[in-house]
């Protein structure tokens, strides 16, 4: 008995992607109402769980926030303020004031190689907040040598402090540390945070992905 296919079992239609269409076995004819050819959806059923169109993978994700990196640029650079503020006032009165004796002169001469080497940190910091927050790698590697190198100075000058004093100062020595050193740590582990780190990577991102 022959088919109207050809060999038995054999759709010639599947494997072009076609609905097998409905003949009448007698005739050979279409039966009224059958779905011609390529009138089905041409896309595929998406599978469990992924994107039913092309498109939809090129949404854009959520970004990550910045407030690790914005609140540590923001007392870093008040920071820089406060102290190149200090240092202003001090020149002022050192180089306002006359030198009345031998002493006032030599104090003088102390401070001001004092006042130009604390300038430079100050300057550092004022620099790597600005540079963080542009979203620059360059103001976080500042920030962070800079505040490591703040808490480790209270460290050791504490250390040194406690060893040269009696007993009954040892508290007092270490609470100063502690109100000393809190605040550049604080700086130290947000400057340092992977969400830091984050936000200054897709800052070098476009704000659109291309679909």
């Amino acid at each position: 008995m022959g088919y109207p296919y050809g060999q038995s079992g054999h759709d010639p239609y599947a494997a072009q992607g076609y609905a097998q269409p409905a003949y009448d076995p007698y005739t050979g004819q279409p039966l009224q109402g059958a779905q011609p050819y390529g009138a089905h959806n041409a896309y595929p059923a998406p599978a469990y769980g992924a994107a039913p169109y092309p498109y939809a993978q090129g949404y854009p994700q959520q970004r990550a926030g910045g407030g690790t990196a914005i609140t540590a640029a923001v007392i870093t650079l008040l920071l820089s303020l406060l102290g190149l503020a200090g240092l202003g006032i001090s020149a002022a009165i050192v180089f306002g004031s006359t030198s009345s004796s031998a002493s006032d002169t030599e104090l003088r001469e102390i401070m001001i190689p004092i006042m130009a080497v604390s300038t430079v940190p100050c300057l550092l910091m004022f620099l790597g907040s600005i540079l963080l927050f542009k979203r620059k790698t360059a103001g976080r590697v500042i920030i962070i040598l800079m505040m490591m190198l703040s808490v480790g100075y209270t460290a050791i000058s504490t250390l040194v402090t406690l060893k040269n004093s009696d007993s009954g100062a040892v508290g007092v020595g270490i609470g100063s540390a502690v109100v000393v050193g809190a605040l550049p740590l604080l700086i130290l582990l947000l400057a340092a945070a992977p969400s830091t780190g984050r936000w200054i990577r897709e800052g070098r991102q476009p704000t659109h992905p291309y679909y």
